[in-house]
This record gives structure tokens, C-alpha cells and sequence, in this order.
């Protein structure tokens, strides 16, 4: 009955029309399962092992850890919808903000979630919520047991000291309607788990690097992907930086990942990622160890904000930060999207673009950056980058040692040599590199590779030969040569002639 003295009046959501606007606030299957290995680490949990069951329509997903468990009454509150106020301080392991993750994660995926759970010394509890029910009955009805076909489930809990299973069946937005039989939607389920394996790969590939967390898939220990190469010889770190900002500063530290040529095959290819190379540049937020951003430049950048570009996709950034400074990082419920706060972004800024500057030099240069050789504004090479009429043109050097050794020799016939370098210069098919560079996942050619050796050594001997007849001595011939591209690259056979 209303209270019409009261100046308020109660408007509670409808169950149903709430938990299905709850299931699309963006997760896809990685981050959902990420998002539960969360709850697994605030629960200090140090084994988590995910279990893919394809059986067509009565598929399942399971996620079971070795954490500390709840008790039936913490149960019951990690299924309310927003146990836990964003506001309320958290301890520094935790990594949950909204009390939403569980529930909004797994309802995005599945139409039945059952959570089971064994604190230590205590007997297994479950709770499920199963949408059907609830929109049957258009109340928020938690069942009390276990969905149908989760026995197994409950069994591993209750022989272990402690742990949760959260099980996800009726997974209508993975498989809905498929039929076992169907080998094309077996398939995909399949490449489903390849997904879900790259992704938690790498957001939690510091606590996998560090043996503070093993998950598995079907038994499958995944393995953590670096996106740093930290272990690299080759690899350029900056000093990190303590960032000061409110109760906790941001550690900022960048990388400079080796160019190809510094790399093998396998590790090239390792490097660059599940989505690619140019994908993976930029910024990579970390909360709590955890990885939240990756690849993504935060819209930083001096005047205008920085792009994914080819020639800085060798730069990596970390920035460390907790969740004390959540609101500021305007952190989302999924934990996938971050903003720096007004009050650190100059500062990023500085430090970003240093970065990509060193970045793009290691990528200009393929590699030729460091104490060991020639500073990369040494190196002489025959092409030039200008302006010309507002326009980038790109020009031949006519004091390169070739180049200019060539139009001397040449007489009377050097005009004719300046109008071939004029119709080159003229005719660089800019627009066919940067197409080929973007479509093509390999990279260019090393100079000279698949070129016979004889070639190179009389290419070499020629240049060597018009520097010594331009008036300098044989040694100081051989130390020019060290920094002219790209006979720079051969020190060993430098010292033949």
C-alpha cells in the first residue's frame, strides 16, 4: 500500500529488463573470463584452471580456482548485483571496483551462472542465477542450487581445502542453437579458446612471468607474452619515472623494442602479438600488476593526438598504477578502458614522445641506434628527406660518396646523369610503400639479402676505391665506410679491403 505522506516512492527496476541491458555493457568472452580470474586473485588464489566443454547448445564454460572460498552469507552477497559500492576503499590486492564483475561478465556470455564455493573448514554453498527463472517470475529470485549438469563441478570443490567454481551454461552469445554434430560451429568454439588464451596471455603475463598465478585451459598451462621483450639484449629502456599523483604516483617506463634485424624469425613473429605488430604500440596501463589498456596511445600527444603509425610501432610504454586513483583513470566496469588524469598528461606527453622519437629512429635506421655504432644523424645515406613547396619530396644526396664519385667520373655525360636522378626523385611511389608497408605483416628486406656476396664485395670495393682516390688514406676510408649506409651493416667485410 502507498504511503502518500512519504515524499518519495519506490521504483524498483524490472528483473529482467535490467539484466538484459546488464549482459550488454561490452564484454567479449576474453575480458569476461578475465574479469572472474580477478575475483580469483583477490581471493589469492594461485591455480585457476578453465575447463571448455563443447557439447553444441549444452556447451559450458567453467572457471575453477584454489582461493580462500566464501561462506554461504559472502556468497549470497558476491551474486547481489552491485555488492560493493565503487566508492569504498579497497585493500591494495584487490581487484574489483564496481561489485558488478562477476554478474555483468557472466550474463554477457551465458543465460545460467552458478557460482560454487568452499571456504576452508566449511562445506560447499552454490548460488545460481538463471535468467529464465527470473523472467519468469520478474523477481530477482536467486536459486539456491546448482544448475542442472554442474555435479561435477561441485564434487572438485568439495574435495578441495577451498575454491570456487563459476560455471556458465546456456551460452546463447557463443554458441546459441548449434548442434554438436555441427563442425563448422565446433570450430569456432575452438578458435574461441585461442582467443581467450592470447588475451590472458597478456593481461596477466606478469603474475604467469613471476609464478605468482598459473591458469590453464583443458589442462594447458598459458604461457605469458611479453609485449616488452624486457629479456632482450637488443630491447632500449628508458629510467623509469615516479610520476607523483595523489595518494599513489605513476610509474612510467618505456621501451624500445629491437628492430627486425635484431630479432629471429620465431621471435619477430612472437613479437608482434596476437594482433599485430602496429597494433601493439603505445601505452600498456597497468592497475595492480594487472594489465587494464594495451596498445593505445590515450589520445596524448603535441598539438595533435598521436596515431598508430608504422614507424612507431616499435615503442611500448608502461605505466604502473593502483586502484587508489581509480576515479581519476576514469576506470569502466570491464576494466578495458582508462583515461590519465588532466593532472600527469603534459607529463606523459613529454615522456611518451621521447619514445617515439627513439622509436622511430631504431625503425628509420633498422636497428642502427645505441653506443656500439654511429649515432643515427651520422650515418650517411643517399636518400634526403625535405620539404619542398610545403611537400614532402624525397631527394638523392649528390655528396653521397657514390653518388657524387659517379657524376665526377661521368664528364661530360653528368647531365644526363642528373636527369635520371631528377626522373627518380620525381617518381618515388611514396603511396605504394606506405600501402605495401600497411597491408604486408612482414617487414622490408635487409639490404643486400638474396644478393650474391660477390656483388657486394665489388660494390664495396668500388666505393672504397673512389674514397681513396678522392685524397684520403686506406684507414680513414674504412671508418667513413662504417657509417655509410649500407655498407655500415658489414663490418667484417669492411676490414677485407
Amino acid at each position: 500500500m502507498k504511503n502518500e505522506s512519504q515524499p518519495y516512492e519506490i521504483a524498483s527496476p524490472k528483473p529482467a529488463a535490467l539484466i538484459e541491458a546488464l549482459r550488454a555493457v561490452g564484454y567479449n568472452l576474453p575480458t569476461a573470463i578475465a574479469d572472474i580470474i580477478d575475483n580469483s586473485l583477490t581471493a589469492d588464489a594461485r591455480n585457476v584452471d578453465l575447463h571448455f566443454h563443447w557439447a553444441g547448445s549444452e556447451s559450458r564454460i567453467s572457471i575453477i580456482d584454489d582461493g580462500r572460498g566464501m561462506s554461504e552469507s559472502e556468497l549470497h552477497e558476491a551474486m547481489r548485483p552491485g555488492s560493493r559500492s565503487p566508492l569504498e576503499e579497497r585493500t591494495p590486492e584487490d581487484l574489483g571496483r564496481f561489485g558488478l564483475g562477476l554478474k555483468t561478465a557472466s550474463f554477457s556470455q551465458c543465460r545460467s551462472l552458478t557460482v560454487i564455493s568452499k571456504a576452508r573448514g566449511a562445506t560447499p554453498c552454490s548460488r545460481c542465477w538463471d535468467l529464465e527463472y527470473v523472467a519468469d517470475h520478474d523477481e530477482w529470485r536467486l536459486l539456491k542450487t546448482p544448475a542442472p549438469g554442474s555435479e561435477e563441478w561441485l564434487r572438485r570443490i568439495h574435495d578441495r581445502p577451498s575454491g570456487t567454481a563459476v560455471v556458465w551454461s546456456r551460452l546463447d552469445r557463443i554458441t546459441g542453437a548449434d548442434r554438436t554434430a555441427d563442425a563448422a560451429a565446433h570450430v569456432r568454439f575452438n578458435d574461441a579458446i585461442d582467443h581467450v588464451r592470447q588475451h590472458l596471455a597478456l593481461v596477466f603475463h606478469r603474475f604467469f612471468a613471476d609464478g605468482s598465478l598459473s591458469v590453464k585451459i583443458n589442462g594447458d598451462a598459458i604461457r605469458a607474452w611479453d609485449p616488452f621483450l624486457e629479456n632482450h639484449t637488443a630491447t632500449y629502456r628508458t629510467a623509469e619515472e615516479r610520476i607523483p599523483f595523489g595518494k599513489s604516483p605513476v610509474v612510467f617506463r618505456g621501451f624500445v623494442l629491437p628492430h627486425k634485424d635484431k630479432l629471429q624469425a620465431a621471435e619477430f613473429a612472437a613479437a608482434a602479438g596476437p594482433y599485430g605488430w602496429a597494433a601493439h604500440q603505445g601505452f600498456y596501463v597497468y592497475r595492480n600488476r594487472r594489465l587494464l589498456v594495451f596498445g593505445d596511445w590515450l589520445r596524448l600527444g603535441n598539438p595533435n593526438a598521436w596515431t598508430r603509425d608504422e614507424q612507431f610501432k616499435l615503442a611500448r610504454i608502461r605505466l604502473d598504477t593502483t586502484n587508489e586513483t581509480d576515479s581519476e583513470w576514469h576506470l569502466d566496469v570491464k576494466k578495458s578502458t582508462a583515461r590519465p588524469p588532466v593532472a600527469i598528461r603534459d607529463r606523459l606527453t613529454q615522456l611518451g614522445g621521447e619514445v617515439r622519437r627513439m622509436a622511430r629512429e631504431v625503425f628509420a635506421h633498422r636497428g642502427r641506434y645505441g653506443p656500439r655504432a654511429p649515432a643515427p644523424q651520422d650515418i650517411e645515406r643517399p636518400w634526403v628527406s625535405q620539404v619542398r613547396n610545403g611537400h614532402r619530396v624525397y631527394s638523392i644526396d649528390r655528396s653521397h660518396p657514390i653518388v657524387g664519385g659517379v657524376i665526377r667520373r661521368c664528364g661530360q655525360a653528368a647531365q644526363e646523369v642528373e636527369t635520371l636522378l631528377r626522373i627518380l626523385e620525381e617518381t618515388v611511389p611514396v603511396q605504394q610503400i606506405w600501402l605495401d608497408s600497411a597491408e604486408q605483416t612482414y617487414d622490408h628486406a635487409v639490404p643486400y639479402d638474396g644478393v650474391d656476396y660477390s656483388v657486394l664485395r665489388a660494390d664495396m670495393r668500388r666505393l672504397f676505391e673512389m674514397l681513396t682516390t678522392s685524397g684520403i688514406n686506406a684507414q680513414t676510408a674504412r671508418e667513413r665506410m662504417r657509417s655509410i649506409e649500407p655498407f655500415n651493416r658489414y663490418p667484417n667485410l669492411i676490414k677485407e679491403l
